[in-house]
C-alpha cells in the first residue's frame, strides 16, 4: 500500500493494516527507524514490567493464594504462575468489553469466566479493574480466587493498584 504524507507530516495507517495488528482507537504506537525503514509497533507501557513487579505478584500468590493477572489493550503480559500459559495470548471478547466501558467487575462467588477464546473457560471468583494512566486505558488488573471472595481480596488489588499507579509515573 502507498500513502501520501501530508503538510504536517502525518500519514493514514490504513484500516485493513490497523485490523491485522489490532490496533485500536488512541491506542499509543511506537515508532522506531530500522535502516531506511519505519517501523511502527503497538505501545504499551505495562509491557515494559521489571523483577519487582512480578516478585509482587508471586508474593501476593504465596501469602494470600490469589492469582493476578495483566493484560495491555489486546493480551496478558504478566500472570501468577498458575496462569503462565496466558502470557502473550489475546483477551476474551468478554474482557475487551471490560476494558472498553473502563468497567469494574466484582464476582465474589465462583463463576465461569473467558480469559482467552482458545482457553477453556474456567470457574472462579474475580475482581476485574481497567487500569488507567492520565485519563488513558492501558490495560486490565484481574484478581483470580477459586473460593469465594472476601472484602481483604478487594484490599489487596487496591494495593497492588496504587502500586501500578506509581510504577506507571
Amino acid at each position: 500500500m502507498v500513502r501520501r504524507v501530508d503538510g504536517l507530516g502525518r500519514i493514514v495507517i490504513p484500516k485493513e493494516i490497523r485490523k491485522v495488528l489490532k490496533i485500536k482507537e488512541n491506542e499509543q504506537v511506537e515508532i522506531n527507524v530500522d535502516d531506511d525503514s519505519i517501523v511502527l509497533k503497538r505501545y504499551s507501557e505495562l509491557d515494559k514490567y521489571d523483577v519487582s513487579l512480578t516478585n509482587l505478584i508471586d508474593c501476593i500468590k504465596e501469602v494470600y493464594n490469589l492469582d493476578i493477572l495483566l493484560t495491555n489493550l489486546n493480551s496478558f503480559v504478566l500472570t501468577s504462575n498458575s496462569y503462565k500459559d496466558f502470557l502473550g495470548l489475546e483477551i476474551s471478547p468478554y474482557l475487551n468489553n471490560i476494558l472498553e466501558k473502563r468497567k469494574e467487575v466484582y464476582e465474589h462467588i465462583p463463576i465461569v469466566l473467558s480469559l482467552n477464546e482458545n482457553k477453556e473457560d474456567i470457574k472462579v471468583s474475580y475482581i476485574i479493574k481497567t487500569v488507567i494512566k492520565n485519563g488513558d486505558i492501558v490495560g486490565l488488573l484481574i484478581l483470580l480466587q477459586d473460593g469465594n471472595l472476601e472484602n481483604n481480596d478487594l484490599k489487596v488489588l487496591e494495593l497492588l493498584n496504587k502500586f501500578l499507579d506509581k510504577y506507571l509515573e
